[in-house]
């Protein structure tokens, strides 16, 4: 079953599902700033866009269409996106 997820007043929705055992989200960052707090190791991959990341170590990057990064389990990261981003995003 496909669960639908709102954050942020709605600016960042995703699609989540499980599939073959491996659980991941896709979905959409409205332009913003946004901190996340993470359970699990996730793998997020940009399908759409440009963002701008502060990991949990104040280690900054960006991460364009086709690029990705982790982010540990049990940590804290943050989002900025200067126009619409789309992502995928694999649970371990």
């Amino acid at each position: 079953m496909i669960k639908v997820s709102e954050y942020f007043d709605g600016r960042v929705k995703s699609l989540g599902q499980e599939l073959a055992g491996q659980r991941f989200t896709v979905g959409i960052i409205e332009p913003g700033e946004y901190t996340f707090g993470t359970q699990t190791l996730e793998i997020m991959e940009v399908i759409y866009g440009e963002m701008d990341i502060v990991h949990h170590d104040g280690r900054r990057d960006s991460y364009r269409k086709g690029q990705s990064f982790q982010v540990p389990r049990d940590t804290k990261f943050t989002v900025t996106a200067k126009r619409p981003v789309a992502y995928l995003c694999l649970y371990q």
